[in-house]
């Protein structure tokens, strides 16, 4: 089973959650809210401020940013056909590169959220 800690305060973030966790039907993957203490407490060893930045993901160890993303794709069977291009990304960095690009220009929206949804 992976963990996936998503930023709730982000809009994008928390429909790309949503998405992966509706798609998810071999039910491998339990999202749980990064800014919602009650959720993220029992998690010691979590890099809070990294997973600010970027999505955080467990399964026996911490992964981040776009490899997380390549966690979250080996457990769906629809991603994947996406797999040897994820790993190429992954391999040579590029993955990474474009994950903290596309991170650093989310918007983060703490006016709009709670700890159910974030909507504009």
């Amino acid at each position: 089973m992976l963990i996936i800690i998503y930023d709730n305060y982000c809009p994008k973030c928390t429909y790309f959650a949503l998405t992966i966790k509706k798609i998810d039907w071999l039910n491998l993957i339990v999202k749980k809210q990064l800014r919602n203490e009650l959720e993220i407490n029992s998690f010691r060893n979590l890099d809070k401020n990294l997973a600010k930045n970027q999505m955080a993901s467990f399964d026996k160890k911490w992964h981040y940013g776009f490899n997380s993303l390549f966690q979250i794709f080996l457990r769906i069977p629809l991603f994947w056909i996406f797999i040897p291009v994820m790993y190429i990304l992954k391999i040579t960095s590029l993955g990474s590169f474009i994950y903290n690009e596309l991170a650093l220009k989310r918007k983060i929206i703490p006016l709009h959220c709670d700890s159910e949804s974030c909507e504009i």
